[in-house]
């Protein structure tokens, strides 16, 4: 009897340990770089994060691997870079396999999961699986059994670039930074518009601090608080130009701070509370909070912990940090970054486009147009910020230690040559691992997808994605040496090795290193097997090039058909796309094209000087991303 009873508690014993583990809290938010004043904001004060960071980790290298909502949020919750998903496309959604969604295998672990409110997966439908609750009224205090552990999400907008993506600085109240207490960093010029979208925006972080604060109450009102890890972060950088969208540190350096409640300090695997310059990427929140809750990490993700019994492992401790991006509004233009946490590559592809390409979204802060004019009224003087404007270096290396605001490239400097190499080397060998898809052009991506996930599509049809990359990056390199293998890449079978050998010449033609477009080229605009996209990238560099009427008549259809890389290759030619002007002006008046279309057509004529600046978009049209 005594035997039975002893393993009757036992069982109880067993069973109540497995029940109970940690409860996950994290409290989104979004478009913001560290400008907390625990990080150093001097601007501001963000008192209920500053505490939190106190009494927890505040980490000083985190980074969302990518530089816009979704492709970072396509990462976050697969534990996988957005990249091999096909996902990376800001706001292109594509079919996922079901599989790739982490709060799935929590709920298979017992616990309740929600979601407040914000998904943004860059999926065509999430499966019904994943949370328990998705919306805006979802919450932990609802779940039915209060034993149950829970994994809550909470995003707020309140940093969210459409807080100054406002068109014009008129209208806004008074904020807590007066103007000449704004600080401007180095790389845009110090314009009003800058400082009233810097100081109004820092207004949006004290508001978002205290939504913190009072998320902090809820759960201590809830009885959680005891029981709960709690993570903060922001989904990528931040909204000054040069920031969110690109793979700057301004782009993808995040606040992140993690708070252990005394009773799960142990799981923590470091000292609290601290402040921690280990290497965190978003790709390793999903297998941390699977790791913190003692459930399995699937073989598919790629992260790895950084907190837990196994974060100090060697195969955890993260050597580098990967990012990327893969377009400007309409134009395709990835971009990839690797860095060490000392020194920082950058490599960008599509080496016809400045980094200032106009895109229909961000172009609606004051600052960006008010530096945009400055550029085309011919005032902006300093070398940095017209750089913005030039078509980018293919390689950009920073010494992120020194230089954090990544002002002074030394790509090309021979003293940095064995470090270029040495990250060279780790990222191309990371894209191959990893099966980037992001060389993909956005509209093929569209054919291949009838067929299902781009992540299954590839691994059917054997797909050389190490090929496509490797055109893309012999077409980065803006060599004339290379016109031949880049003619090559037009005949092969592939039509994304054929877009990166138009993509090359485009590039070439586009600072005068080919004078004309070889006929093997211009041919192919009369191919109907190629894909269009790679037809408008030859017609661009026919434009550069002096077949200049043929190049327009092209790309000029394509635009009357609705095609949206057409649109961003006249946008691109500037003052070129003249002779289409009148054409331009009849299609801004059909009441069937789209805003987003429009907007591009409109940016051609102002480029062209036959429209005035302050027309760059139409106050009845209402443009979201």
């Amino acid at each position: 009897m005594k035997k039975i009873c002893f393993l009757f508690y036992l069982l109880i014993a067993i069973n109540g340990f497995a029940q109970d583990r940690p409860n996950i809290l994290w409290l989104v938010c979004e478009d913001m770089s560290p400008y907390l004043s625990c990080y150093g904001n001097t601007m501001i004060k963000t008192p209920n994060l500053d505490r939190l960071a106190e009494k927890g980790i505040r980490y000083t290298r985190a980074h969302s691997n990518g530089a816009q909502c979704s492709p970072s949020r396509s990462t976050i919750i697969s534990g996988m870079y957005a990249v091999s998903l096909g996902t990376d496309i800001h706001r292109e959604k594509r079919p996922v396999p079901d599989f790739l969604y982490f709060p799935k295998y929590l709920r298979d672990a017992g616990y309740y999961t929600s979601n407040n409110a914000k998904q943004d997966y860059n999926n065509l439908k999430t499966p019904k699986n994943v949370w328990d609750a998705s919306g805006k009224n979802a919450t932990y205090k609802d779940r039915p059994d209060k034993s149950k552990p829970f994994f809550a999400v909470f995003n707020t907008g309140i940093t969210h670039m459409s807080r100054v993506a406002t068109r014009t600085t008129e209208g806004r109240s008074s904020r807590s930074v007066p103007m000449d207490k704004v600080i401007v960093p180095p790389y845009i010029p110090d314009l009003p518009e800058v400082r009233d979208d810097i100081s109004w925006n820092m207004d949006a972080v004290k508001r978002m601090d205290a939504w913190v604060g009072q998320q902090l109450k809820e759960l201590e009102q809830s009885g959680e608080a005891d029981n709960t890890i709690i993570f903060f972060y922001a989904d990528h950088g931040g909204t000054v130009p040069r920031g969110k969208a690109y793979v700057y540190e301004t782009g993808t350096l995040v606040p992140f701070i993690v708070y252990f409640p005394p009773r799960w300090k142990h799981l923590a695997g470091t000292t609290i509370p601290s402040v921690s310059d280990r290497l965190v990427s978003f790709v390793d929140l999903a297998p941390t909070v699977l790791s913190l809750c003692n459930v399995s990490i699937p073989d598919f993700m790629v992260g790895a912990p950084f907190l837990g019994k196994a974060a100090n492992d060697a195969q955890n401790l993260r050597q580098y940090i990967f990012t990327f991006r893969a377009n400007q509004g309409d134009t395709y233009a990835p971009s990839r970054a690797i860095t060490d946490g000392r020194y920082k590559l950058i490599w960008n592809y599509q080496s016809a486009y400045p980094n200032g390409t106009r895109q229909d979204y961000q172009w609606q802060m004051p600052a960006q147009q008010a530096w945009d004019k400055a550029f085309m009224a011919g005032t902006i003087k300093k070398p940095l910020h017209l750089k913005f404007w030039e078509p980018v270096e293919t390689f950009e290396l920073y010494d992120i230690q020194k230089d954090s605001l990544e002002t002074t490239n030394l790509a090309s400097l021979p003293a940095y040559k064995d470090v270029l190499n040495t990250l060279k080397k780790a990222l191309q060998s990371m894209l191959r691992e990893q099966k980037d898809l992001g060389f993909i052009p956005r509209e093929y991506r569209r054919v291949l997808q009838k067929e299902g996930a781009l992540y299954d599509v590839v691994r059917k049809a054997k797909i050389d994605v190490s090929k496509e990359i490797s055109a893309a990056e012999i077409a980065s390199l803006k060599d004339p040496k290379q016109l031949a293998t880049l003619l090559q890449f037009l005949s092969d079978k592939d039509p994304v090795v054929q877009y990166w050998g138009a993509s090359g010449i485009c590039g070439l033609a586009k600072i005068g290193l080919i004078k004309n477009v070889p006929k093997a080229a211009t041919n192919v605009l009369q191919d109907t097997s190629v894909i269009p996209e790679v037809k408008c990238m030859l017609a661009e560099a026919m434009v550069y090039a002096g077949d200049t009427q043929r190049g327009l008549d092209y790309l000029l259809q394509q635009l009357k058909d609705g095609f949206g890389p057409a649109a961003a290759c006249l946008q691109n030619v500037g003052v070129k796309a003249t002779p289409l002007v009148k054409e331009l002006q009849q299609l801004l008046t059909l009441k069937s094209q789209p805003p987003k279309l429009k907007f591009y057509i409109r940016s051609i004529l102002i480029n062209c000087g036959v429209l005035p600046y302050d027309r760059l978009y139409d106050a009845n049209e209402k443009i979201e991303s």
